[in-house]
């Protein structure tokens, strides 16, 4: 979107009289102002939105139970209420701990106002239940609060369910920006994670491609909050900044990530939820979607505007003058655009896509082919998400070997070929079956944890970003940062390892992970961070941020090693795993032997990968007695 600078750091000393003065007072009267605005074409947009597409203001029918118009008309207005905190929530977390500058006072400020800006959106939620249980019982507001059994039923509503976790994961927000001395990247965690429950009830949960239109919801959930949550901390608490300089180049580089991870989920969203083509200029729905990609084609324009005008001259007054006003022009479509898609989400989609209802997918939230080994191959799931989330990496390590001279072509080929393997197990043919089946499970649990994890670590990533960049650097110099420092602990790996894959098989988390889209890739997530932690100490291919001794390498290698055997043998001679789900969502064409097959793999994969490790481990401590072994000096003749 903005394009990135690597100049000097010039910096712009406000004006005597600035924001403890006269001055500051009026700036931040027209900030108000501002701000005001900005919110004011929010909700007018929603208005015209549901007015048009039938969310609201249909007439009452005599006889018939009502919300009334408080419910109707306010449910709509809390969501944009509870989107706009949440967005701001984020984007000043964004900028505090990843925008900012280290020593930055504009970052404490950022993190005291994401706290005020994550109970706002805690108590949004909490309107957002009470309404939406009004809606569900057709009973006003009032009378909802004061029935505690209504009340209580909200537990049991997929829509509200999602709220209650926002609620508790807002408030964990806003008790984390009071913790002192916390990295002020976590809160930002738990922030993006609670964009994600209402991706799960919306229309997405309707749609034929139930996993990929959650998929597409989430990354664009994230994508839009990161974006405009981040421009507004930037021009609400950097403006008159002597570290704009940074801030703005550095936001640039994420707004165009956005911009494409916003543009790309938009794309399959609109396309799982559209019967046709024509849908988009015969439908209410596609005539909207039509409208959101207006507004992205204008807010591209402003991000166009910003590269050529300002990001790069942004320490002269008069640029920072334009800046503002552009950003204020943006935010302004921006917030246009979000009550637009709050219009959107209540807007019925057109017979075909979603149905206008309820689509039976089955209980893999689609309904797979017949199971053959080439479908291995030749199925695809073309998850957004994971696709972006791939992207990055991918991209970045490019970027890194462009100024590195003479990167050994070897690690920059293990490197794709891990993401390369990452892709292939989550969105090909194994990714459509894994949940499935448990032979294809275990295949793709594998290669998460084990196989791609190595070629991960073996291209050396830590190395090349620390030649790449310097203090002068977008982000300063990421070599000279302790990653990791406490989860390569000895005791920590080797207790976490064997602990985790006794949880996932020994209790009810693999069924409950099979269960939803969701669950599952966050599951398959964790393995995969345990993977890269392991590899990373075992491939040796980078520098460790702690010494980690031979002899603690090859009992984490032993015990890694152990492990699969181990549950390699319970899979084949023990009982079924998961058997009521796997029953359940097993496609035609299944083997009888499948958890045979599951435990074959643990049995021979990770061994297959684990080899050339315990041979590697064995010459260095060959090597090491031999530099250790003392010299024989034979004595001199004469």
């Amino acid at each position: 979107m903005w394009a990135t600078h690597h100049g000097r750091r010039d910096r712009w000393r406000p004006r005597p009289g600035g924001p403890d003065g006269r001055c500051g007072v009026a700036m931040r009267a027209s900030a108000r102002v501002h701000a005001g605005a900005v919110v004011g074409v929010g909700v007018v947009v929603l208005v015209a939105v549901l007015w048009v597409g039938g969310g609201a203001g249909t007439p009452e029918i005599a006889g018939l139970p009502s919300a009334g118009p408080l419910a109707e008309w306010g449910l709509p207005l809390v969501r944009l209420w509870h989107d706009l905190c949440a967005v701001a929530c984020v984007g000043t977390l964004l900028a505090a701990g990843v925008l900012a500058p280290a020593g930055s006072p504009e970052s404490a400020r950022c993190v005291r106002a994401a706290g005020w800006w994550a109970l706002g959106w805690a108590f949004a939620s909490l309107a957002g239940y009470v309404l939406t249980l009004s809606t569900f019982f057709a009973l006003p507001p009032a009378r909802v609060v004061v029935a505690a059994h209504l009340l209580g039923y909200g537990t049991s509503l997929p829509q509200t369910q999602a709220l209650l976790v926002v609620l508790a994961a807002t408030f964990v927000v806003a008790l984390a920006t009071l913790v002192p001395r916390l990295p002020r990247w976590i809160p930002l965690v738990p922030a993006v994670g609670a964009l994600l429950p209402p991706a799960y009830v919306g229309h997405a949960s309707s749609a034929a491609d139930h996993d990929i239109a959650i998929s597409a919801l989430m990354a664009h959930l994230v994508g839009v909050s990161v974006w405009v949550g981040g421009l507004c901390a930037v021009l609400v608490h950097f403006r008159r900044s002597g570290d704009l300089g940074v801030v703005l180049p550095r936001f640039s580089t994420i707004a165009l990530c956005c911009f494409v991870a916003v543009a790309c989920s938009g794309l399959a969203g609109g396309w799982v939820r559209l019967g046709a083509l024509s849908d988009l200029w015969q439908s209410t729905y596609g005539l909207l979607l039509l409208g959101k990609v207006a507004v992205l084609a204008v807010l591209g324009w402003f991000g166009w505007n910003h590269r050529r005008r300002t990001v790069m001259g942004v320490a002269d007054r008069g640029v920072r003058r334009t800046f503002v006003r552009l950003a204020v022009a943006e935010a302004a479509v921006m917030a246009a655009a979000m009550g637009l898609a709050v219009g959107l989400s209540r807007t019925p989609p057109p017979a075909g896509g979603d149905g206008g209802g309820h689509v039976a997918h089955g209980v893999l939230e689609f309904t797979p082919a017949p199971f053959t080994p080439g479908a291995l191959i030749t199925e695809a799931r073309l998850d957004p998400l994971v696709l972006l989330l791939l992207a990055l990496p991918a991209a970045g390590y490019l970027a890194g070997m462009r100024r590195t001279a003479a990167w050994p072509a070897g690690r920059a080929i293990a490197w794709h070929a891990g993401l390369a393997l990452v892709a292939l197990v989550l969105v090909g043919g194994v990714g459509g079956y894994a949940r499935a089946m448990a032979s294809v499970y275990a295949l793709q649990h594998v290669t998460l944890t084990v196989v791609a994890p190595l070629l991960l670590c073996l291209g050396a990533p830590v190395t090349l970003a620390g030649r790449a960049t310097t203090a002068s650097s977008q982000y300063g110099d990421l070599g000279s940062r302790a990653f990791g420092r406490r989860i390569t602990r000895p005791v920590l790996l080797l207790t976490a390892y064997p602990v985790l894959f006794l949880l996932l098989y020994g209790t009810a988390w693999l069924p409950w992970s099979l269960s939803a889209y969701g669950s599952h890739l966050a599951t398959e997530a964790l393995f995969l961070g345990l993977g890269l932690a392991v590899s990373w100490v075992l491939a040796g291919a980078d520098p460790l941020p702690r010494p980690f001794p031979w002899a603690a390498r090859a009992r984490l290698l032993a015990v890694a090693a152990a492990v699969h055997l181990t549950l390699g043998a319970y899979l084949l001679t023990g009982p079924r795993v998961a058997a009521a789900w796997f029953l359940r969502a097993a496609p035609a064409g299944v083997p009888e032997a499948d958890q045979r097959l599951a435990g074959a793999v643990h049995l021979i994969v990770p061994l297959l990968a684990f080899a050339p490790l315990a041979v590697r481990l064995a010459l260095e401590r060959q090597a090491a007695r031999v530099r250790a072994r003392p010299r024989v000096t034979e004595p001199r003749e004469g």
